[in-house]
């Protein structure tokens, strides 16, 4: 039965696509059966695997599998050997009025999933910057939080927004809503402001779990224009070693 992890925070600009889609692809290179799902109306984790292919996916998407127009099985889309995706669209924000105004609007994505969780190992979900409709359905059918950051003192601030929005979750929707960890994102060596707020981050937060850390690299930057992932883009790079590493990393932690 798959382990759903949200990639999640209300901040913009963090790299949570970027962080699902090559945690994905770490995760499917151990032989791991691996999903992603793409909740967000600006559809990047999308683009960035299939392409312009997304607009064939008008009427199969996660929009249309919690609308209850399409079944999930046949909205899911083979990436490669391991890696599957049910695509955002378009249409998304459209449909978000009439999930809105849905019964039991909250557990759509849950109920929409639920068929296919015995296929796979993990189910990954990258979430809009925004507390809305959609992350709150990611957040209500997710075992666990990832929660990507960048060490500014904006970036560590908005923290407590989101563990604000957890903490609401376990008390309405979601009692089994757990925190699997902090990924200091976009990590610089050149000043020591990221390292100081690293420190900042252990402190206001001793409790949250800090998992590897991810460099600021223009490999990840380019293989992400070309639709690539770092590990087909720079496969012996920074980039690519910690990707695999925080992929074992979580693995141990949910697999213990």
């Amino acid at each position: 039965m798959a382990m759903v992890i949200s990639i999640a925070n209300q901040k913009g600009g963090v790299g949570k696509t970027t962080l699902t889609m090559n945690l994905g692809h770490a995760l499917a290179a151990m032989e791991k059966r691996v999903l992603l799902v793409d909740i967000d109306p600006q559809f990047n984790l999308t683009f960035g695997l299939i392409g312009m292919e997304v607009l064939n996916y008008e009427g199969n998407n996660v929009g249309t599998i919690m609308t209850r127009e399409s079944s999930v099985e046949e909205t899911i889309v083979e990436v490669k050997e391991n890696l599957h995706l049910i695509p955002s669209h378009l249409n998304l924000s459209a449909k978000e009025i009439e999930i809105i105004n849905a019964y039991n609007r909250e557990r759509r994505l849950e109920k929409a999933l639920t068929p296919i969780l015995p296929d796979y190992d993990y189910v990954l979900i990258d979430n809009p910057p925004s507390m809305g409709i959609f992350l709150v359905n990611s957040l209500t059918a997710s075992d666990y939080v990832l929660i990507p950051l960048e060490l500014s003192y904006f970036g560590v601030i908005g923290m407590q927004l989101m563990f604000n929005l957890m903490r609401m979750i376990r008390e309405e929707t979601n009692e089994n809503l757990k925190l699997l960890g902090l990924i200091p994102n976009k990590f610089t060596r050149q000043t020591k402001v990221p390292k100081t707020r690293l420190k900042e981050l252990k402190e206001a937060y001793p409790d949250a779990p800090i998992l590897t850390t991810i460099p600021k690299a223009i490999a990840l930057e380019k293989a992400q224009g070309m639709g690539l992932s770092i590990f087909e883009f720079e496969g012996g790079g920074r980039a690519a070693k910690a990707f695999s590493k925080l992929a074992r990393e979580v693995v141990e932690l949910v697999e213990e």
